[in-house]
């Protein structure tokens, strides 16, 4: 940080948040062919189903392609879902460090959510470990025990991705007074 202690911002490169749109964007395309082909084979399924109904014959087979088309469309649907988060997440994610401590925001998501996903602020002296659980970088919170009266409830700040990665996980090691680098 300079002399000044003017706040670092690190947020997702433009070929990073290029990468998310793409797989957002292929997801997109799968989902929508996946849901279009359920929703064009369903009236064929169910016109079968109840031919095989008026001569009596199993419908075990049928029931089973109908109900696995409907969850071929419900997991079509999550993937929508999980990658149009994923894309929100790194284009509006972007870590400050300042000073006084560090600072996660995402302004692509509704401020409950965000809080959720990891969204906050910790002091220095509050970082208490970084680690890599799945996707997201955790910074965790709580060192030096119970936080002082007025002062917020440390959480766990979370976040995906950044341009210059390993500069500011030089900083944090650098700035934060409970953490050490292990060899």
């Amino acid at each position: 940080m300079t002399e000044l202690g003017t706040p670092l911002v690190f947020r997702a490169s433009s070929t990073q948040r290029v990468m998310a749109f793409l797989i957002f964007a292929g997801s997109w395309l799968a989902g929508v062919r996946a849901i279009t082909d359920v929703v064009h084979r369903v009236p064929g399924l169910h016109f079968a189903l109840q031919a095989a109904r008026a001569a009596d014959e199993p419908t075990a087979l049928l029931w089973t392609l109908f109900l696995s088309s409907f969850l071929v469309a419900a997991l079509a649907g999550a993937l929508l879902l999980i990658s149009l988060l994923f894309l929100l997440l790194v284009e509006g994610t972007q870590v400050t460090l300042d000073p006084i401590g560090i600072a996660v925001e995402n302004f692509a998501l509704p401020a409950p959510l965000a809080r959720k996903l990891g969204a906050g602020r910790l002091a220095w002296k509050r970082v208490a470990a970084l680690d890599r659980k799945g996707f997201f970088f955790v910074l965790k919170g709580n060192a030096g025990g119970p936080p002082e009266p007025g002062e917020p409830l440390d959480r766990d700040l979370r976040f995906l991705l950044v341009d210059q990665l390993e500069r500011l996980v030089l900083m944090i090691f650098e700035k934060s007074p409970n953490l050490r680098m292990d060899e």
